[in-house]
């Protein structure tokens, strides 16, 4: 059976309905609306952003891992110390590996070495020889020295992201960081008379990173590092409770890609009906879908209520630094291409954007060119628009176009087109 579908044959509420179906709007909510009655369908807030500083997506598990390497000048502390600081200095190096779990927290795995020297008051296990030596007061003591290297596994705590929030990928913010780091290690000492000799030792560590750009990818690094050791790190007991080298080390870290994390959100529509919000119409799509199929031939004259089921501008919204237009955009967006194949002598302008705050300008103009054309692709190749009826247009990276929220400009917005 054939039948022909126009505002003059077909109640308006049926119209409505099929032009539903047709475009894949099965799961919306509309009022019931009498015959004859004019209706205007208004969609608002498609876009849900959940931009809390501290509330990001949780990224694969080969992102936001580093490397680093420092050396600096180490001081050693160990039982009966004596003599002048300067003669406590020997070099330490250091080496690790790490991941960024969240922004504020990450983990590492460190190799630290190399010695340690002083004066000591009583002769140890480590103090050379059995020639004693006298200070300008006439007390002796024993030159120490002490070889050893430690494997540590550490905590970090981003203490500037967990003060101020996640500043968002390839953002200005944040280019001077402070982390602390807590861990456990063990010490093995390779220079015995009679072999080696190994323990266990805590690490404590603050680090100063200043990044060289937005894209955070390369810091210079300041640590001030202690080890602590049991009190026999030195082989003499019961005169302190700990042993320890305190470092002071200039080094450098490098990111490696995929470096950040995105914002986490969610998609939501609504619909409005002259002002009223609509709750109702599951029971007459169900009543429609049990019905025999029918023939629907869209005649001039309909495209006036499709314009009402869409209404323009219309925003299509993107993840940070993403170009991929995500399923929930396309459900929608089918709608979208429904209305544009009825009104074939209206042109549409896709115009891509993206948000100022993060990213540098040339990624920004990137980010606004792609998403009007992945926008464009999904019209034109998943949804039969005819490419004559698109225009494409982008403005890179603009202040916050809506709500004062920067996730509504990482978008593509569609309106009608007017030369």
């Amino acid at each position: 059976m054939k039948m022909i579908f126009n505002s003059h044959t077909m109640k308006t509420k049926r119209l409505v309905a099929s032009m539903m179906l047709c475009c894949g709007i099965a799961s919306s909510a509309f009022a019931q609306v009498k015959e004859g009655e004019s209706i205007t369908m208004t969609q608002v807030d498609t876009i849900q952003v959940t931009n809390h500083k501290e509330r990001v997506i949780t990224n694969p598990f080969w992102n936001n891992w580093f490397v680093t390497a420092d050396a600096g000048v180490n001081a050693f502390w160990g039982d009966c110390p004596v003599g002048k600081f300067k003669d406590r200095l020997t070099p330490q190096f250091n080496v690790g590996v790490g991941k960024w779990v969240i922004p504020g927290f990450g983990l590492n795995l460190q190799f630290t070495g190399f010695r340690s020297k002083g004066d000591k008051g009583v002769q140890g296990l480590y103090t050379r020889g059995s020639q004693t030596y006298t200070d300008a007061d006439g007390n002796k003591y024993w030159k120490e020295k002490i070889k050893w290297w430690d494997l540590s596994f550490n905590a970090m705590f981003n203490l500037t992201r967990l003060i101020g929030g996640y500043e968002g990928i390839c953002s200005s913010k944040h280019l001077n960081q402070f982390i602390a780091s807590i861990g456990v290690g063990a010490t093995h000492h390779y220079d015995l008379p009679y072999g080696s000799a190994n323990e266990w030792s805590g690490h404590l560590e603050l680090q100063y990173s200043r990044f060289f750009s937005a894209k955070k990818n390369l810091s210079l690094d300041v640590k001030l590092r202690g080890l602590f050791y049991e009190t026999k790190y030195d082989g003499v007991f019961n005169h302190q409770l700990f042993d320890e080298n305190i470092s002071l080390n200039v080094g450098m870290t490098y990111y490696f890609k995929e470096r950040g994390w995105g914002r986490t959100m969610t998609n939501t529509t609504i619909y409005k009906q002259d002002d009223r919000q609509i709750s109702y119409l599951n029971d007459e799509i169900n009543r429609l879908r049990s019905l025999k199929t029918d023939t629907v031939v869209i005649e001039k004259g309909t495209a006036e209520v499709l314009q009402n089921i869409v209404t323009f501008p219309y925003l299509v919204n993107f993840v940070i630094d993403k170009v991929k237009v995500v399923n929930r955009e396309k459900v929608n967006l089918k709608a979208v291409a429904a209305m544009i194949k009825a009104t074939p002598e209206q042109k549409y302008l896709i115009c891509g954007y993206a948000d100022k705050h993060t990213g540098s300008v040339k990624r920004n103009l990137w980010l606004a060119e792609n998403r009007a054309k992945n926008v464009y692709k999904v019209l034109t190749e998943e949804f039969g628009v005819s490419a004559d009826q698109l225009v494409l247009e982008d403005k890179g990276g603009v202040d916050n176009m809506y709500y004062d929220d920067p996730q509504l400009s990482r978008s593509v917005i569609i309106i009608k087109y007017e030369k």
